[in-house]
């Protein structure tokens, strides 16, 4: 498929709210739509996005809706991207839900096309993969990691956007034929509603960006505080500038600067890079914020707990270890007389949250651990009827759990 054909759609291209109200209220008629967002993230310090494409069918047609959202505000979505409006379709949902809850438009009522061939075992859960493998439709994906911040935009690009949304209907319906099949689909449908929540919710990351840079934990203690000076001095750089951080230096090149702590122009130069390019151009902010934070001598008091080792204890990590691995061997058993993927049985975050609620379940009342697995975020009322009182029992001695898991011991039904 070249992006010089006429596509075979209908592409509606709107750089104004006022044009919008006939689209959205075709869009609205739809039972289900196709959404894809495009930003600008490797290019600027704060992504913005640029263009939203929705896709829907009018028949036997496909219609395209490519908004300019730089031109025209993404909140004008709101209504048909919402509770409100159409089943959404996606693939892989995480940054389209965080940008356009950003901009206005909070996505509802969701299926994730990656999440439906995961959950089928799929290896290859790519869009340009799944098209190729379910359709035959190759895409062409040169445009993957353009600037959409640029304008105008050419009737390549627009192919390009139209492109990404308007076969993911017709992907989607495949994917759930085979759901249908192998009675996945209750299961695929907690898994989206599970991942549209982790993406809307507030990060579980809160360390200082210093801390999560690999290597951090081995630096001493002015190294320490000098890399916390270093990428304080880049971000500014980088904001200041519009770019991402990482075009301004990389976090290796910081790292070896908070280990080496060079003093001069000559110090800094033995640092491979870091008189390169971006960086080199500011050699002398890298020296500033190498002596400020070396003369600091450490972190601040209340970030210091981020470079503490915990005490290990041997006994839990081994008792972890154990739960965990007769999770795995229930789901393997489970999976096979089910003939289904693992993660359909339970997903990973599911069975960490399980042997997390194992782990501290002792000599509780059972129907206090069940209560406790019943609420795990994602597990779902089908996972757990089915499963709830098995998952339980794997408090139980060592084997005899995935003996019932493999049916020789009673089980509900399913």
């Amino acid at each position: 498929m070249t992006s010089h054909e006429a596509p075979p759609y209908e592409v509606l291209w709107v750089e104004e709210a006022r044009a919008l109200g006939g689209a959205l209220e075709r869009a609205m008629k739809a039972p289900a739509i196709a959404v894809d967002v495009e930003a600008n993230g490797l290019f600027v310090y704060r992504p913005r996005l640029c263009a939203t494409q929705v896709a829907w069918e009018e028949g036997e047609k496909t219609v395209v809706l490519l908004v300019d959202t730089l031109a025209t505000s993404a909140a004008a979505l709101d209504r048909l991207l919402g509770p409100d409006g159409p089943t959404k379709v996606l693939h892989d949902l995480t940054f389209d839900a965080r940008m356009l809850a950003e901009a206005g438009a909070p996505l509802a009522r969701v299926r994730d096309t990656s999440v439906t061939a995961r959950l089928l075992g799929q290896k290859a859960t790519g869009l340009a993969s799944l098209l190729a493998a379910e359709l035959g439709i190759v895409l062409d994906k040169r445009f993957q990691q353009h600037d959409w911040s640029r304008r105008p935009i050419s009737p390549a690009e627009r192919r390009y956007l139209g492109d990404d949304v308007a076969y993911l209907l017709r992907l989607d319906r495949a994917l759930a034929a085979k759901a249908a099949a192998v009675d996945i689909e209750e299961e695929i449908e907690e898994e989206c509603a599970y991942k549209l929540r982790a993406a809307l919710a507030p990060p579980r990351e809160t360390r200082p960006a210093y801390v999560r840079i690999k290597g951090a934990q081995k630096l001493d203690r002015p190294g320490r505080a000098a890399l916390r000076s270093l990428v304080a001095a880049r971000e500014a750089i980088a904001e200041a500038a519009d770019v991402p951080p990482f075009k301004i230096v990389t976090n290796e090149i910081l790292l070896e600067l908070a280990a080496r702590r060079p003093t001069s122009i000559r110090e800094l130069g033995r640092v491979p890079g870091a008189l390169s390019g971006r960086a080199g151009r500011h050699a002398a902010r890298w020296l500033e914020a190498v002596t400020r934070g070396a003369a600091e001598g450490d972190v601040p008091p209340d970030e210091r707990a981020h470079f503490e080792v915990a005490p290990i204890d041997r006994k839990e990590i081994a008792r972890r270890r154990e739960l965990e691995s007769k999770i795995s061997t229930f789901r393997r058993a489970e999976a096979k007389r089910r003939g289904v993927d693992e993660q359909a049985v339970l997903p990973g975050h599911c069975a960490q949250d399980v042997a997390s609620i194992l782990l501290t379940a002792a000599g509780e009342e059972p129907t206090e651990t069940l209560a406790r697995i019943a609420a795990i975020p994602g597990l779902g009322a089908k996972r757990f009827e089915r499963y709830g009182k098995r998952l339980a029992s794997l408090l139980s001695a060592p084997g005899e759990a995935a003996a019932q898991a493999q049916g020789s011991g009673p089980r509900e039904a399913s």
